[in-house]
């Protein structure tokens, strides 16, 4: 049976390059990587990577040159800052210990990390931007389609393409074509497209030189601080090792979800657009806001919980499979997880191409589960930070500020972060399911 089949990515971000990157460590699959741009580039600016991503790349032998990337070593029981700053005189409220640290990095850098330790047996292709994709019947080869109107054969298929995956609508609507009932039909279908979160969020790199210059006695920002208020928060990190800030601005439009967008979804707004909606907030938090210069305001998008990464020899990956609300940080890690599980499995003694659609399954059944918990994680506590929560036997959506609303968004903040420090075993479940499948 051949143990050698060809893996073609369909994206070029963190998730895609990730993958090849972990074929690369493990077997001699030729890969090819197919990305839509003209050049391998990456949009947003900074990225947390917890503990369950850092034994990932502890585990791939880069860590210690991975680590070089942050502004400082991740340290253990590390905290995240959490300050009430709708009000002139903000405060700390209170911190959330993350038991394993965080590492804070710009995502071009990781890219960047990631480029250089792409195999030999890996090729790059620019420009290559998917349609769609079909499947034979007879030799199981999968035929990629481009909008250039070439094409490409291969043996696996994984969209790594993003929240627009082109991947998954095809995957979906093959999957919908075989189901009879109209409701089920529709219901798979609506999981193409990417709903509005109800969240503008602008972002902006704001350099450390000119904060502390306007504002000399502000604190050097070191850790994660999040800035909360009704409707809006703001979180800000160190990112190009303590040269530059993570500036991201969460506008709330309460009771908005999953209803359509008009309008450009990233686009260049004026200062005056974020300046305004923070009039009277903590001083900490209005030099951060006076200092942004041209953010970008994204309409935050994502995706229903799939109920399927997998059809056949075909994956999705990272954001083609699960886009999240960015409140954990928890996107690029774990488009990682999943790279890093996939990879292992096409890679591992027991696969071939004639069991590399059971391998498959395999990272669909240690992955989806996990993964779309944090996509509603995400979604749920960015209604934490924003009071956007009636606290259990309320009728009435908060927030007024009483002790007792405050105790339950603290502790309900605290719990939602509880995950960060649960012991990852990223790969040991994966593997344990594809060796009992071989066992019985």
């Amino acid at each position: 049976m051949n143990s050698t089949f060809r893996v073609s990515i369909c994206g070029g971000g963190i998730g895609g390059l990730m993958l090849a990157v972990v074929i690369g460590k493990y077997g001699t699959h030729p890969v090819d990587i197919f990305e839509a741009g003209p050049t391998i580039t990456t949009f947003g600016a900074g990225i947390g990577l917890f503990g369950r991503t850092m034994d990932v790349m502890e585990d791939l032998g880069l860590y210690d040159e991975f680590i070089k990337l942050a502004v400082k070593p991740p340290q253990e029981n590390t905290s995240s800052t959490f300050r009430k700053s709708d009000q002139r005189d903000g405060y700390h409220w209170f911190s959330v210990h993350l038991k394993h640290g965080q590492l804070m990095l710009h995502r071009k850098d990781v890219v960047d990390f990631l480029l250089q330790y792409l195999p030999a047996s890996c090729k790059i292709h620019t420009s290559k931007k998917i349609n769609s994709y079909e499947v034979d019947s007879e030799t199981g080869k999968i035929t990629l389609h481009f909008s250039d109107g070439d094409s490409s054969v291969t043996d696996v298929l994984v969209g790594a393409d993003g929240i627009h995956s082109a991947t998954r609508g095809t995957m979906y609507k093959k999957l919908a074509s075989s189901i009879e009932d109209d409701e089920s039909r529709k219901k798979l279908l609506k999981c193409i497209d990417p709903v509005w979160t109800g969240m503008l969020a602008y972002r902006n790199l704001v350099p450390i030189e000119k904060l502390l210059k306007a504002y000399p006695d502000l604190e050097t920002p070191i850790n994660v601080t999040l800035h909360m208020g009704k409707d809006k928060h703001i979180v800000t990190f160190p990112v190009s090792k303590g040269k530059l800030i993570n500036v991201v601005i969460f506008h709330h439009n309460c009771g908005t979800f999953g209803s359509p967008f008009e309008g450009r979804w990233v686009t260049d707004v004026p200062e005056e657009e974020v300046l305004h909606l923070f009039e009277g907030w903590d001083i900490r938090a209005e030099a951060l806001v006076k200092c942004v210069e041209k953010p970008s305001r994204w309409a935050l998008h994502s995706l229903r919980p799939l109920p399927h990464y997998v059809d056949g020899a075909v994956a999705l990956l990272g954001d083609a499979a699960h886009a999240m609300e960015p409140h954990f940080g928890a996107g690029a890690g774990q488009a990682m997880e999943d790279a890093y599980v996939l990879g292992r499995l096409l890679t591992h003694e027991l696969t071939h191409l004639g069991n590399v659609a059971d391998a498959l399954k395999t990272y669909e059944e240690a992955r989806l589960a996990f993964a779309n918990s944090v996509v509603q994680r995400s979604h749920d506590v960015a209604r934490y930070y924003s009071f956007s929560v009636p606290p259990e036997g309320s009728e009435t959506v908060p927030f007024d500020g009483a002790p007792e609303e405050l105790d339950y968004m603290r502790k309900a903040m605290v719990d939602a972060w509880e995950w960060q420090s649960e012991p990852g075993r990223v790969w040991d479940n994966a593997e344990q399911l594809w060796r009992a499948k071989h066992s019985t």
